[in-house]
């Protein structure tokens, strides 16, 4: 009867074993993921654009369990802000697509992950709807993301929780004044992004 009472607990401890390691949340490999949130502009850039969804779609390498290499792209659409009081019939947005290279450092090694990122980026801005009359215009800027967020494991599945702020260089596409009809003006707001977003995502 011992010996039957002992095969049991050993076959209940194997079974607790092997469901355990089945569970256990995958770290390391290749991660898909996409999603979305909410992007803002920032300095003289933040009265001119309105904040809007962002959305996006990345790739993660994670050779160990706390660092990560990611190459996304990045998407977002602005309305331009037109003060108060204005008739406009259309609302002119600018259209942001890009991409960016960003490396990602976990503070813990658990699956609730806090961590840190910084990389690299450009993105091309487009403007839409009757934008380039207010003097706005199309361009290529670059960007330099850094932030913060927190990974979320469960077995394959990963769940991604971050905000950043991305400084723009040689952005050229928002006048420095509100609205601006002069061509011949070439002075530009200059700002930065920041935005939050959650992506979801498989690993193999």
């Amino acid at each position: 009867m011992k010996s039957i009472r002992a095969v049991m607990m050993m076959g209940l401890l194997w079974g607790g074993a092997a469901l355990a390691a089945k569970g256990e949340a995958d770290m390391r490999g290749l991660t898909v993921s996409v999603g979305g949130g909410v992007e803002g502009y920032s300095g003289e850039l933040a009265p001119r654009l309105d904040a809007g969804a962002t959305y996006g779609a990345t790739l993660t390498a994670k050779p160990s369990r706390v660092l990560g290499f990611e190459l996304g792209y990045t998407g977002a659409v602005n309305t331009i802000d037109l003060g108060a009081g204005s008739s406009a019939a259309t609302n002119p947005q600018l259209v942001r697509n890009g991409g960016q290279a960003v490396a990602t450092l976990g503070l813990t090694a658990s699956p609730i992950q806090p961590y840190i990122l910084g990389g690299v980026g450009v993105n091309r801005y487009n403007v839409r709807k009757g934008g380039d009359a207010l003097g706005y215009r199309d361009d290529t800027a670059g960007a330099i993301p850094m932030g913060a967020g927190v990974r979320f494991y469960s077995g394959s599945i990963v769940a991604d929780l971050r905000g950043s702020y991305n400084l723009l260089f040689s952005e050229e596409f928002a006048p420095e004044s509100r609205i601006n009809t002069d061509p011949n003006n070439t002075n530009f707001a200059s700002g930065g992004t920041f935005n939050g977003t959650l992506n979801v995502g498989a690993t193999w």
